[in-house]
């Protein structure tokens, strides 16, 4: 004859099995959680950071189509001291130095915008960071009687910011745009 089973002999063990469980599944959804959370947070960054660049090339965009609008209306005396000397006349073009844009007193063919120039952001609000943009005249060595305008534009992303010394920056973003203009 056999002697019945008890059914409650191993209740104690396997009690010990279902916490070691539980705090298993308690460390895995704790992990799951903080990896959502920074990928989260990490998206967000990559999102404002693209939409600060957004932002900063609009500036510059608006800076470049005000320069070139400029250099279409401008009268012969006032085109010339629009520009700068031709960079040929220069080691370098003067766009290349940061010294050119970082000087408080703006060297020729460099225009620092204010509030008077009129731009705005989407929610019409004006730029932390004006745009600033620089003109200067560049001859043709293949061709020396063939001058072209080349007009450089900065915006910067309303969280910029720069180290004051250097003028580099230190947050934010910086967008450069260029075009050419025929100077004849």
């Amino acid at each position: 004859m056999q002697t019945p089973r008890k059914p409650f002999a191993n209740k104690r063990a396997s009690r010990g099995i279902s916490l070691i469980i539980v705090l298993i599944m308690l460390v895995i959804i704790g992990i799951t959680g903080a990896t959502a959370m920074r990928t989260a947070t990490s998206e967000q960054r990559a999102t404002n950071n693209l939409r600060m660049e957004t932002i900063a090339q609009q500036y510059a965009e608006a800076a470049l189509r005000i320069c070139e609008g400029q250099m279409k209306l401008a009268t012969a005396s006032r085109l010339a001291a629009f520009q700068s000397p031709p960079a040929s006349t220069q080691a370098s073009p003067r766009w290349v130095t940061a010294a050119n844009w970082t000087a408080v007193t703006a060297p020729a063919g460099r225009y620092d915008f204010t509030a008077s120039d009129n731009i705005y952001d989407a929610n019409n609000n004006p730029p932390n960071t004006y745009p600033q943009c620089m003109v200067e005249l560049q001859t043709i060595p293949a061709a020396a009687s063939f001058s072209i305008t080349v007009i450089t534009a900065r915006g910067f992303s309303p969280d910029y910011a720069r180290n004051a010394g250097t003028g580099a920056t230190t947050q934010g973003a910086v967008v450069w745009l260029q075009s050419i203009v025929n100077a004849e």
